[in-house]
């Protein structure tokens, strides 16, 4: 049996196509990682847009989305 391959395209202000992928056993493993390259990518304030959303997307085909992860990450000033 095959494991199949999963691609995460990390999209802040721009997309970054994984043009690798990443070879797990399932879309439960799939979604442990989009978390931890999620988190990671908005763990750097330098990589985090503008916007202060994250959006990872997963597939498991060129053309085919399995799941989408997105974190926003944002602040609120409160008092002048």
């Amino acid at each position: 049996m095959t494991l199949p391959r999963y691609y995460f395209d990390i999209e802040d202000e721009t997309v970054v196509p994984d043009t690798e992928g990443r070879v797990l056993p399932d879309r439960a493993a799939a979604r442990i990682e989009a978390l931890a390259r999620g988190a990671d990518f908005a763990a750097d304030p330098e990589k985090l847009g503008g916007a202060g959303v994250v959006v990872v997307t997963v597939r498991d085909a060129p053309d085919r989305v399995v799941m989408r992860l997105r974190l926003v990450c944002q602040i609120e000033d409160l008092v002048d």
